[in-house]
């Protein structure tokens, strides 16, 4: 079996790339080419189609890990034209390929499709109303794989954090380390996830793959505030900080932002777990076998 996996250098494209291995050939790309980890990658612009019709009818993969994404959230209110090339056009691409070869395409979105004004766990089937241009064009590109007919597993995540890349997580240890006191949003509730688990659930559905939109995120909840405090205790104990700054929690008034973000955004995964016997496991596991693994890097 040959896998194409997009966005090899992320942080969920990265742990893909470990784990498939044991599916399959997988060929992992990212926009530059650049090595990882002493590897090669191939070069794959998602914003420009041409490249990528050119690199799938090459490869012929017998599955496109689509794990790319355009990701940054407030940047894309003001650079809209290459968010919704990236996120909607290039995974229409993938899906016409995938309709015409009787490839299967597997592809990932976010909780930022929901509003966020729910209070209970979102389920898969309710009404999208992205909030922001990211947003906006993670929904029309989930539409598009579906609309096409072609065989597809989308998997919606949320609060991705992992030992490499930028995320909250990291961003949090560099903090701690010259920050005595931080102001953190209290009142947005969610899910952080391992994009370890994302890559080991993948690899399970590919075992038996039923088409359809999957939620697939860890269990558990908690806001930016309690996913602070918590990397802070287990920093400590591991030695990766020498002290905990003081943590304030606040609203999201507070802390204004270019785009908005969901105040609940906490998904509903009974469906990957009826489906595929998958349970996702709890988020300060999670976390901390993550940070164990920072701490033996170390």
């Amino acid at each position: 079996m040959k896998i194409l996996l997009t966005g090899a250098n992320g942080q969920v494209g990265y742990e893909l790339w470990r784990t498939l291995q044991y599916i399959g050939e997988v060929i992992p790309t990212t926009r530059t080419g650049t090595e990882i980890a002493g590897m090669p990658t191939v070069t794959l612009n998602l914003s420009d189609a041409a490249d990528i019709e050119k690199k799938v009818n090459a490869i012929q993969p017998d599955i496109i890990c689509n794990a790319a994404a355009y990701t940054a959230v407030d940047e894309a209110e003001n650079s809209q034209v290459i968010a919704y090339t990236i996120n909607s056009d290039a995974p229409a691409i993938f899906a016409k390929y995938a309709v015409i070869t009787d490839t299967r395409l597997i592809h990932y979105s976010t909780d930022y499709v929901f509003s966020g004004t729910s209070s209970q766990p979102w389920l898969e089937d309710d009404k999208c109303n992205p909030q922001g241009i990211y947003a906006d064009s993670k929904m029309l590109g989930e539409q598009a794989i579906i609309d096409s007919g072609c065989q597809y597993m989308i998997f919606r995540t949320a609060w991705v954090f992992s030992d490499r890349a930028h995320n909250f997580m990291n961003s949090m240890l560099k903090l701690a380390q010259v920050n005595d006191e931080l102001n953190i949003v209290d009142d947005q509730i969610g899910s952080p996830t391992w994009a370890s688990s994302i890559a080991m659930a993948t690899a399970m559905t590919l075992r038996n793959p039923v088409d359809g939109l999957y939620h697939m995120t860890s269990s558990g909840k908690t806001s930016w505030c309690g996913f602070a405090r918590r990397i802070f205790s287990q920093a400590e104990k591991l030695g990766l900080i020498d002290r905990i700054p003081k943590i304030n929690g606040i609203p999201t008034s507070q802390y204004p932002t270019p785009a908005s973000r969901p105040s609940y955004s906490v998904l509903d995964c009974n469906k990957l777990k009826s489906t595929f016997d998958i349970k996702m496991p709890n988020w300060q596991t999670s976390l901390q076998l993550c940070m164990q693994n920072i701490r033996r890097q170390n």
